[in-house]
């Protein structure tokens, strides 16, 4: 998905000006061709991640349209104070790219492990957030972004998934019955679209756009179902568990909201994020046995 959105980058510097591409010393054999082909509007900042965002911020202010690009929690830790003084107070267009998502670098330890990032941003006000859930959402979220005037956050996993086949923010997938509904987004989304292969009782909300919500379409789907099971590779309170307590309580919806989600971070060393959501309930088989419950 992160080679979808490059590319779709790359096409519309071609028609757009004012885009501004710029990265932390990432993206080896993918990244180039910007240099090569709008060496006015390309800049690798180095390994200095705050000057990345402050640098986008001063393009900002000079008209630009700057999209800021490396691995998400260095994007987002390593530059917070700078996301929100230089970008959020100034409400700057800016586009932050953070490739690597939950525990997509499994192997690295907490410190990789990308599990409270986008609740943090969600804080700033006016921020939007996106988190492509297929190929087809991922080759469109730059228009997405382009056609608003907000600074975003755009969260790639790591993947290739075809499904969901849509562009919407949220697309609901039905199941056989109005039990249970699993709402997801990125990389998890794939395990509940797998155990709705093996269980067609079960749906699945996928949440493509994770803030601002699109209320109207979320509300209307959540309202069809008894227990609602949200799954995520983010710590609930800050991440969409969190999002739709809130859309719950505030339009007094009738469903039972459970969260699927790591609430602390993990010492334990596992090769890819498959380990992690089998420790954590999370893979299909868990998901399958929670729903049974």
């Amino acid at each position: 998905m992160r080679g979808l959105i490059i590319d779709a980058l790359f096409e519309r510097m071609r028609s757009n000006p004012d885009i501004f591409f710029l990265n932390a010393d990432m993206g080896i054999n993918l990244v180039e061709r910007f240099g090569d082909h709008y060496p006015d509007r390309y800049a690798n900042v180095g390994i200095a991640e705050q000057n990345l965002i402050s640098v986008s911020a001063g393009l900002a202010n000079l008209g630009f349209r700057p999209f800021a690009y490396t691995i998400s929690n260095f994007l987002v830790h390593r530059c917070f104070e700078q996301i929100r003084n230089d970008v959020g107070l100034h409400h700057y267009p800016v586009v932050l790219l953070g490739t690597s998502t939950g525990y997509d670098n499994a192997p690295l330890g907490p410190t990789h492990h990308i599990v409270d990032e986008w609740g943090a941003v969600k804080g700033i006000p006016g921020f939007e957030i996106y988190c492509p859930s297929s190929v087809a959402y991922a080759a469109r979220v730059v228009d997405h972004v382009l056609g608003s005037s907000s600074p975003a956050y755009i969260r790639i996993p790591k993947g290739e998934y075809l499904e969901p086949r849509s562009d919407e923010h949220a697309v609901l997938l039905s199941g056989n019955s109005n039990d249970v509904l699993l709402v997801s987004y990125g990389n998890p989304a794939q395990q509940c679209l797998h155990a709705r292969s093996r269980d067609p009782k079960l749906a699945v909300l996928v949440i493509n756009r994770l803030h601002p919500l699109d209320e109207q379409v979320v509300a209307t789907v959540l309202a069809c179902y008894q227990r609602v099971i949200v799954v995520e590779d983010h710590f609930p309170v800050t991440g969409l568990y969190g999002s739709l307590c809130e859309l719950v309580t505030r339009l007094r919806l009738d469903c039972a909201l459970e969260s699927v989600a790591p609430t602390s971070y993990r010492f334990d060393v596992g090769t890819s994020s498959e380990y992690f959501f089998r420790a954590l309930g999370m893979d299909s088989q868990g998901l399958l046995d929670r729903a049974e419950k």
